[in-house]
């Protein structure tokens, strides 16, 4: 399975459906089902946010009933989070406001910031800086041959 990941908002505490677990879990996976690109299966182009199932596969991977799935969907397309077209043996679900829910051209509320370089750099050890100030050293102290020419130029003037 490829790596992946969602966007889940802290602003879905205070979704009306947060408190019915049934449909809390319906929406999540529906969220990690949804293609993230446009794909084609069996003639049927699937746009980002879309996906193709049906009702027994949906509770088989929620570990809810066919029931508790129907109720939770019906719960979802009422509210506008999910839209469902129906074919004679699968059902294409939409997140509706997947573009929303996925942006990845949100901006991001962090400030920028310079420590993660930091912290990633392995520590320096007596003997390293030590080493490091001696090169430092000999390369001061041995210029560049074109500015050795201009300081031998100088000094001669």
């Amino acid at each position: 399975m490829a790596e992946a990941f969602i966007k889940l908002y802290k602003k879905m505490l205070k979704w009306e459906w947060y408190d019915d677990p049934n449909t809390k879990i319906l929406f999540i996976h529906c969220l990690l089902r949804a293609n993230w690109q446009e794909t084609k299966w069996h003639g049927v182009t699937l746009k980002p946010g879309q996906f193709i199932t049906s009702l027994p596969t949906l509770a088989k991977e929620t570990k809810l009933s066919v029931r508790q799935v129907r109720v939770a969907l019906s719960h979802l397309k009422m509210t506008g989070e999910v839209t469902d077209f129906r074919q004679s043996n699968y059902r294409i679900i939409t997140v509706v406001k997947w573009g929303e829910y996925q942006s990845v051209d949100r901006p991001n509320d962090r400030p920028v910031t310079d420590l993660r370089q930091t912290y990633d750099r392995p520590v320096t050890t007596d003997k390293e800086y030590k080493e490091y100030k001696n090169n430092k050293n000999i390369y001061n102290s041995t210029p560049h041959p074109q500015r050795r020419n201009l300081l031998e130029e100088l000094e001669n003037a």
